[in-house]
């Protein structure tokens, strides 16, 4: 009797709400420290006019992560492909949104602290959202 190697098919899998959560608390402490490191910096905190404090720093981030987590698990309940196509939207938004900081803020240390945010941001919502590969009998 002979044996065959059978592959086995490779599935995506759906959004994985506890590796968003994770990524989402990541992303909440890295900007954290970033904060403190711009702090340090001489960071003036205002953009946009507007005063940007540890507490913005969390909300916005959770608030950013957690729409996109929401909108994402919507789509990926009509749509197989969406957490691939929408971790890459993520990834480029928070590219795109760069510039941003470098014309709402004044001062430099601000200006490259916030831009760091948006990309350490972007990214470890890439890492959260995009589906990994798994056997299906996974």
């Amino acid at each position: 009797m002979s044996t065959t190697d059978v592959e086995t098919p490779r599935v995506l899998r759906p959004l994985n709400l506890r590796r968003l959560g994770l990524g989402l608390l990541a992303a909440v402490i890295v900007n954290l420290v970033l904060y403190a490191i711009g702090t340090t910096a001489n960071a003036g905190w205002i953009a946009s006019g507007q005063a940007v404090g540890w507490g913005s720093v969390v909300v916005v981030t959770v608030v950013v992560m957690a729409a996109g987590g929401a909108l994402t698990y919507i789509l990926s309940r009509r749509w197989e492909a969406a957490t691939k196509v929408m971790a890459w939207v993520g990834l480029i938004l928070a590219a795109v949104s760069l510039p941003i900081p470098f014309t709402a803020s004044g001062d430099s240390a601000t200006a490259f602290t916030l831009a760091a945010m948006h990309v350490l941001t972007g990214v470890v919502w890439f890492v959260s959202v995009m589906p990994r590969r798994a056997s299906a009998g996974e």
